[in-house]
């Protein structure tokens, strides 16, 4: 009972159940309700301290981010030693510097490449197939319809993962696993 008593019994917030004044067997709810009201504190601190700080980061440019090592040297592979705890932070840090596409676009469109192949010197015939951009374009799009289907794809360099947020800014989630990472959409 002096527990009770020792708590701050105001920050109580929610629905009142007749199961609340059962005093014989604890009520499940009831304690999660506390817990969460007595928490609620300081996950509000937590969240105003990563808004300044997101504030602060914003005002810089990757390169400074770079040189400070709050994100990767790179938009490519992922460094040795990146974990998911890592990544998460770098993911939104990363966030800030993205301007995501229109509601209406919903895809990478690489049918107006205007790189026309490579010539081959030796049988001087000119080369008929598919850009690199229109590569990594289907490549993207794949991942797209693979995640807006509700499954989980994967990418290999982080700047697929920057793509990807153009498009999902909001819901996409990430989880970084041993050099590649696999993504998905928050639904």
């Amino acid at each position: 009972m002096t527990e009770i008593n020792n708590k701050k019994l105001s920050s109580f917030g929610g629905e009142i159940n007749i199961e609340d004044f059962n005093t014989n067997s604890p009520y499940k709810k009831r304690i999660t309700n506390q817990i969460a009201a007595n928490n609620l504190k300081s996950e509000l601190i937590s969240k105003q301290n990563k808004r300044k700080e997101e504030q602060e980061y914003k005002n810089m440019t990757l390169e400074e981010l770079r040189k400070m090592k709050i994100i990767s040297n790179t938009n490519g592979r992922p460094v040795s030693d990146l974990t998911d705890e890592k990544w998460q932070k770098e993911f939104n840090i990363r966030k800030l510097f993205i301007t995501p596409y229109d509601k209406n676009t919903k895809k990478l469109s690489g049918s107006y490449s205007k790189e026309a192949g490579s010539r081959n010197e030796e049988t001087q015939g000119v080369y008929n197939g598919k850009t690199n951009w229109q590569e990594y374009c289907l490549f993207i799009n794949d991942v797209l319809n693979n995640i807006r289907s509700g499954q989980i794809d994967y990418c290999y360099y982080i700047y697929q993962i920057t793509d990807l947020l153009k498009f999902h800014f909001d819901d996409l989630r990430t989880k970084y696993c041993d050099g590649y990472w696999e993504v998905w959409l928050e639904r």
